[in-house]
């Protein structure tokens, strides 16, 4: 056969093996192709990747397939932090294939989820917490990209300066709330701090009254919570490293009918609340809140009626959660450190005075107070893992490789005690957020004025971190005044010092072991004036 004629034969062959009527007959030939040269075609690409020629980071050794996966238990951060020690700042593991990278320095956080956060802004895949439990409508967790940028967009709507400043008359009345209740169950101190956070977060979200330690609300949002922080952590659910699973029956698979069941329910829960805003606000038995104003723009934030729902209650969920965990360790650092406690109702009192309780005009003028809020949460971390971020292209960083897709995991602990930052790290002491003068805040590098780094980092970082600093300083400086903090006696007369490292490890957060507390009015002046302020609200 001549040349001509073979290539006209092969042109014919070639038109009639694309022909429509030929891919009919021949498609699965054409759709077993399709994965080969897709093989083919990422091979090519990881090979010529001008990238790969860099070192990735060193990392402790695993086992083959798993990784390091069984290395992590409780406590995940002080086994990074004690790799750290090994590895240097940034290391990397493998969680089944998945690779990880720990970073444990502010620098190279800020390096790589600020500097550079257009491609390390991205969340991991959370199958179970995203996309089972919460329909993929935790801000939080959620992935990078449209729904994202809408709800964040009208969450920033509701948190604005002149936003957040209308909710602080709802802030000091839950502050009264919370000594007056103080006053008559202050033996249940666990209890009346995460119903104090609950309530104060609900009146800024919903408006909402006040609440008892029994309502039913607090528990099922505490439930809400607790499912989201465990799902979210890597290895508590098997589906996130084998994604696979989701291709297993609804009826085969527990987990997933359970995760659905679980999402309906909070859906449900979260538009009941969201209805109740807007029957109050028209009948004037609700306040302006934050749902208030996403109700109002709605057509402008373009939210669906289910997403303002989950956006509102993811806002509150999450925020309770940090509110009781930050004001928990701040009233165990006031017991175990008795010194800052006497500064501190020093300086309450030359701006209070004794004769009336504290105003939200009296916080702002405290210096020593913020900076005990920001030791606080440098000191023990609600989150000490933060979220991980998740990279969305391939990128080098000080000479080493990172893959896209690569977790960041960011080491909140291992940062807030680095002592070349925080000297005596260990220990609780405010007088490192203020100069000389005591009243001129010290700027921390890359902290921007928080001085540490419990909010996250870049574009993932806690919008509604205004609210919790004035619930926090609002409370803080109420119970100061209003009582006297003290060590617990055995039975023996013994003083009871709690352990400040008990935690109750939920997940991605963590809160101090209820402990043992003597807490008394300063006098009983003090408590008459409590009872009288809280007959007026």
């Amino acid at each position: 056969m001549s040349t001509d004629a073979l290539s006209w034969a092969t042109d014919l062959h070639l038109a009639d093996l694309f022909s429509k009527a030929s891919l009919r007959e021949n498609y699965l030939y054409v759709l077993a192709a399709l994965p080969v040269l897709w093989f083919v075609w990422k091979a090519i690409d990881y090979i010529r990747n001008p990238l790969r020629r860099y070192p990735q980071f060193s990392g402790p050794k695993g086992l083959p397939i798993l990784g390091n996966v069984l290395q992590i238990q409780e406590k995940q951060w002080l086994k990074y932090t004690e790799w750290h020690k090994t590895f240097g700042p940034i290391y990397s593991l493998n969680f089944v294939g998945q690779p990880v990278l720990v970073v444990g320095t502010a620098k190279i956080a800020a390096d790589l989820m600020e500097r550079r956060s257009n491609i390390y802004s991205d969340r991991p895949r959370f199958i179970m917490a995203t996309e089972v439990l919460t329909g993929g409508m935790n801000l939080a967790f959620a992935r990078y990209g449209d729904r994202w940028r809408r709800m964040r967009r009208a969450a920033n709507g509701g948190l604005s300066v002149k936003a957040v400043l209308s909710y602080t008359p709802l802030q000091e009345k839950e502050a009264i709330y919370f000594l007056d209740n103080m006053l008559r169950e202050k033996d249940q101190l666990d209890q009346q701090i995460r119903r104090t956070a609950a309530a104060t977060v609900l009146s800024a979200v919903y408006a909402y009254p006040p609440i008892k330690l029994s309502d039913p609300l607090v528990l099922k949002v505490e439930n809400y919570v607790e499912r989201m922080l465990k799902a979210a952590l890597p290895g508590n659910y098997l589906v996130d490293f084998f994604p696979a699973m989701m291709y297993i029956p609804t009826w085969m698979a527990k987990w997933k009918r359970e995760g659905y069941e679980w999402f309906k329910r909070d859906t449900n829960l979260f538009l009941g609340l969201v209805d109740e805003v807007k029957k109050g606000l028209k009948d004037g038995t609700r306040s302006d809140c934050f749902v208030g104003k996403l109700l109002e723009n709605a057509q402008q934030h373009d939210l669906d009626p289910v997403e303002t729902a989950w956006l509102a209650g993811m806002m509150f969920g999450a925020g309770a959660e940090a509110l009781a965990a930050t004001f928990g360790y701040f009233v165990l650092a006031m017991v175990l450190y008795p010194n800052v406690q006497a500064k501190l109702r020093a300086e309450v009192d030359s701006i209070v005075g004794t004769s009336r309780l504290p105003t939200f005009n009296d916080v702002k003028s405290m210096p020593y107070l913020h900076a005990c809020i920001k030791e606080t949460m440098r000191w023990r971390p609600m989150g000490p893992l933060a979220v991980p971020h998740r990279s969305t292209q391939d990128d080098v960083y000080e000479g080493h490789f990172i893959p896209a897709g690569t977790l960041i995991f960011p080491n909140v602990w291992a940062m807030h005690r680095d002592e070349s930052v925080y000297p005596n790290a260990n220990e609780y002491m405010p007088e490192r957020f203020l100069e000389k003068d005591g009243k001129t805040p010290v700027m921390i590098p890359e902290t921007k004025e928080l001085g540490q780094h419990a909010f996250g980092f870049g574009r993932r970082s806690c919008i509604g971190y205004p609210i919790a600093n004035n619930a926090l300083a609002m409370n803080a400086a109420s119970l100061i005044w209003a009582f006297n903090i003290n060590k617990a006696k055995d039975a023996n007369g013994k003083e009871i010092t709690p352990d400040a490292d008990a935690v109750l490890d939920e997940g991605l957060a963590v809160r101090p072991a209820p402990f043992d507390c003597d807490i008394q009015p300063r006098n009983a002046s003090f408590a008459e004036m409590i009872k009288a302020a809280r007959a007026q609200v």
